[in-house]
């Protein structure tokens, strides 16, 4: 006797899982109310033939859809209950804990709908005979979890025969042993069936295994849309990222990734000319402190980031107008590190601004004598001249000004 179930998981869980719970005890509820313990024989036939997935009965008259649904919560045994329920949480709290309760909901109802449906479908010419539980849509859980989180860990419980150990597992490998499980008994059930034929001449190769697989392939298919499709957030973890070692990066190397990829790059210009147009609006409706602001966040946020010599005149002169010196001052030192067109004339303002409104001369004088009288239009050339004298004069009388070299 094997007995495995997983209880634990180191998969980050970003919903407490509800709907798990809920699931487990209106199962375990429907259980009790339709057992043959406390149904009489006749109610539970009834009942059994009305909640379970009857096989040989599709055809017009005697087709019972609302059972692709009622099946996947009708258990024939308590062991079968008891089996599929430990299960439901261990792989459940890993599927709920990355989409919330009423999607897993949905994606747990929707793999057995699809299942049963089919199933009753290849069993038209079955005897009647039919198949019940939560198996079709557990293993569509594992199947979506080995998608999703495939390096993650389960703490699994083990009883073989008179012991019993618990050990600690990928959820790739957990799922890779129930499938593989599945399938060694589904190739003997065919190989004992391939020999044996029903009272009316078919050859029946179902078996549970099959059902399983059938509800595995489901979850397969759910798993890889809802992740290739972006509606689920693996963090790096699902078996694509962990094929490629993508788990094993840090987040400034994903960051980088993210950046370069053809999205990120798509991302990284919408929001540098967001930010681009909001400096425009800014400088149009005469607010130059906060277009300097936005100004200095692209300098931070964006490598490229770089304002066009008409515009960063426009802002020179913006904050010129506001008064904000300092600002200014800095402003224009950038425009000399970065532009050649107007560079002689905003040297002159520049020099004029520090001699007369900051009162720093011997930094005025500095600036000046970088300046080329050649390169200035007369009218410039005598207010140079005259701003000389001043920055002159005024620098004898203060020699001890601080200045900065590189302006």
């Amino acid at each position: 006797m094997l007995i495995i179930f997983p209880y634990e998981t180191d998969a980050p869980i970003y919903h407490w899982p509800f709907a798990t719970v809920g699931l487990i005890i209106f199962n375990t509820a429907i259980f009790f109310m339709t057992s043959a313990m406390v149904l009489p024989e006749e109610q539970y036939d009834l009942v059994q033939q009305t909640l379970w997935l009857q096989f040989g009965v599709w055809h017009l008259g005697a087709w019972y859809p609302w059972q692709w649904i009622t099946a996947n919560y009708y258990h024939f045994d308590f062991f079968h209950l008891l089996g599929n329920m430990f299960v439901l949480w261990g792989v459940g709290i890993i599927v709920e804990g990355k989409l919330g309760w009423w999607k897993y909901l949905l994606i747990y109802n929707l793999i057995g709908i699809v299942s049963c449906a089919i199933l009753q479908t290849l069993m038209i010419f079955a005897p009647e005979v039919g198949a019940a539980g939560a198996s079709i849509c557990i293993f569509g859980l594992l199947a979506i979890a080995m998608i999703w989180a495939p390096a993650n860990e389960m703490s699994v419980f083990v009883l073989f025969f008179y012991r019993f150990f618990t050990m600690e597992v990928t959820v790739y490998s957990f799922v890779t042993f129930c499938l593989f499980l599945e399938v060694f008994f589904g190739i003997l059930h065919v190989m004992f069936s391939a020999s044996q034929f029903d009272e009316h001449g078919i050859i029946v190769f179902i078996s549970s295994a099959t059902l399983h697989l059938l509800g595995a392939t489901a979850g397969l298919g759910v798993g890889l849309v809802m992740l290739k499709k972006g509606w689920v957030d693996c963090e790096n973890w699902d078996v694509f990222s962990v094929w490629q070692g993508r788990n094993r990066l840090s987040k400034e190397q994903l960051a980088e990734e993210a950046l370069n990829s053809e999205e990120g790059k798509r991302k990284l210009a919408a929001a540098r000319e967001t930010m681009h147009t909001q400096f425009l609006n800014y400088l149009k409706a005469d607010e130059p402190a906060a277009a300097l602001a936005v100004h200095r966040r692209g300098k931070l946020q964006f490598a490229d980031w770089r304002l066009a010599e008409p515009e960063h005149v426009q802002l020179i002169q913006a904050l010129r107008k506001g008064q904000l010196w300092d600002d200014t001052v800095l402003s224009m030192v950038e425009y000399l590190h970065l532009y050649t067109e107007r560079a002689s004339l905003v040297r002159l303002a520049l020099a004029q601004l520090l001699v007369e409104q900051l009162n720093r001369p011997v930094q005025g004088m500095k600036v000046l004598a970088r300046l080329d009288p050649k390169q200035l239009p007369a009218p410039q050339q005598q207010k140079l001249a005259a701003l000389r004298k001043r920055a002159q004069v005024e620098a004898e009388e203060n020699p001890f000004e601080a200045t900065v070299d590189d302006w």
